[in-house]
């Protein structure tokens, strides 16, 4: 007698796979960064260079957009949490420089850093790490010359911060309560899906009765973005 398989199974057996598909194109998109960053040291023909940073570019954010599916499946089907630790917030954004400021500078663009040395957090610091990576990424594709990272304490909260000067979130975005997957323009080249991870993540940040979240403004540089991360 032939097995009988549920539509359940069927339904998991797709999601795993997917998973699966989703991790192994991550690591191919791993490789096309590495393989860019190693042209862009050995190249020195200008004319390549709008070229190679647009590669650079969307090639991160191929990787940020697969790296925050694999995180929202982790959390969905093995109930992976977050695994907080005591973070410097300085040494943080000396590691976001150093990552960031090669392609931003290919691209004409300052990169601001405003970090004191006592402001510690207690926050998982890789989920972190790949959220502001992520959204740095995607502002210094509207940046008209400026991108500021900070960290502060407001309030008993360790806000990290990324400011652009851009032109700012649409409306729309500013206006939502919830961000979600599908909320922002697929012909703007956005699905929202990074601004629904960061503020999964945030939300698993709890201390007492106080909850970490995602703050979306246009009181960025000059009128620009400004995204906060808000972790108690």
């Amino acid at each position: 007698m032939e097995d009988v398989i549920e539509e359940s199974d069927k339904g998991l057996d797709f999601v795993e796979a997917l998973a699966n598909c989703v991790h192994d194109i991550k690591n191919s998109a791993g490789v096309v960064i590495n393989a860019a960053d190693s042209i862009r040291q050995t190249v020195s023909d200008v004319d390549v260079a709008p070229e190679l940073t647009a590669l650079q570019t969307e090639a991160r954010r191929i990787n940020h957009d697969l790296i925050h599916l694999l995180g929202l499946y982790k959390m969905d089907h093995s109930k992976q949490g977050i695994c907080p630790v005591i973070v410097n917030c300085e040494d943080l954004i000396e590691e976001l420089v150093a990552y960031n400021n090669p392609l931003l500078e290919m691209r004409g663009l300052q990169f601001e850093a405003d970090a004191h040395e006592s402001v510690e957090g207690y926050f998982d610091r890789e989920h972190v790490l790949g959220i502001l990576n992520s959204v740095i990424n995607n502002a210094q594709r509207y940046a008209h010359a400026t991108i500021r990272v900070a960290c502060s304490v407001d309030d008993g909260y360790t806000v990290l911060s990324v400011e652009d000067d851009g032109d700012g979130y649409p409306q729309e975005i500013l206006t939502r309560q919830e961000i979600d997957p599908g909320s922002t323009s697929y012909s703007a080249g956005s699905t929202g899906l990074g601004l629904f991870f960061a503020s999964r993540i945030a939300k698993l940040h709890r201390h007492r009765d106080r909850v970490g979240r995602v703050s979306l403004s246009n009181d960025g540089i000059e009128g620009g973005g400004s995204f906060k991360l808000w972790l108690p």
